[in-house]
């Protein structure tokens, strides 16, 4: 969409104009729900939050003064909207995927409900969506802003200008938050991933590669690795996982059995 459209249809939604409205938010409810997804890790609530977030859109625009662009202020109304979704529920422990890998290891239904999963004719397991799976369930540990600012960031690419907007923070507390939600994230993958050293104690993603029919299993990782040239640290190392989970598609062909996960860690998380 050209400036000049966005222009013109935000002056007529402005005015009232519900055709206006929809079509600025046409190309934008994927990449909406997309990220509602990842903030809160619950498919069945996302669709809820996503209608909130048009409901709130429409009722608002009228007071849009294009101080930003539109799709930064309408990322700003679901940021807020999911900033309120998690405040209301439990932070998740950084062994929150580990205590579903144990409980699973020992439960027959659920290893039933998993086969049946991967059992559908279009699975297929990818390592790099289970990375990005991962990544989300990792963020689920940090504070709720903290959350945000990684994704708005690091993974959806706002500039720090544009974080900080929706976010309604200086850019000097932006770049705050943003450090320690990824010295945060840095700390948990260095005790936990073995994709990235040999310390880290989950074998997820090899594990459930090795565990699904090979007809069912996508490209092999064997370790995340840094771009040629850049030292490896801790830095480095969560660069080169955000450009994975950048890349990993949500609702991919591993999605199906990330959403039992969702489900399953969110409902251990919240009853414990």
């Amino acid at each position: 969409m050209t400036p000049q459209l966005e222009a013109d249809l935000v002056a007529q939604a402005r005015l009232g104009d519900r055709a206006a409205f929809e079509s600025l938010v046409a190309p934008l409810r994927g990449p909406l729900r997309s990220y509602i997804c990842r903030m809160i890790t619950s498919p069945q609530d996302a669709d809820d939050l996503l209608q909130e977030v048009m409901v709130r859109g429409l009722e608002s625009v009228a007071g849009f003064r294009r101080e930003s662009g539109f799709k930064t202020w309408l990322f700003g109304i679901a940021t807020h909207v999911c900033l309120d979704h998690l405040r209301a529920r439990k932070r998740w422990r950084a062994e929150a995927q580990l205590a579903g890998e144990r409980e699973a290891e020992g439960s027959s239904d659920i290893l039933e409900r998993m086969q049946a999963i991967v059992a559908q004719p279009d699975f297929l397991f990818e390592i790099r969506e289970h990375i990005a799976f991962c990544f989300t369930c990792v963020a689920r540990t940090l504070e709720p802003e903290e959350q945000a600012a990684l994704m708005l960031r690091e993974v959806l690419g706002f500039s720090n200008e544009e974080s900080a907007s929706i976010l309604s923070l200086s850019e000097p507390v932006f770049r705050h938050r943003l450090s320690g939600a990824r010295s945060a994230m840095t700390k948990v993958f260095d005790g936990l991933c073995t994709l990235i050293n040999k310390t880290g104690h989950c074998y997820q993603c090899r594990g459930l590669r090795e565990w699904v029919p090979r007809d069912k299993r996508g490209a092999d990782l064997v370790q995340i690795e840094v771009a040629p040239g850049v030292a490896v640290t801790p830095d480095s190392l969560l660069d080169a996982r955000l450009e994975i989970v950048r890349g990993a598609d949500p609702e991919g062909r591993t999605a199906p059995l990330h959403r039992y996960f969702y489900a399953g860690i969110s409902h251990r998380e919240e009853s414990r």
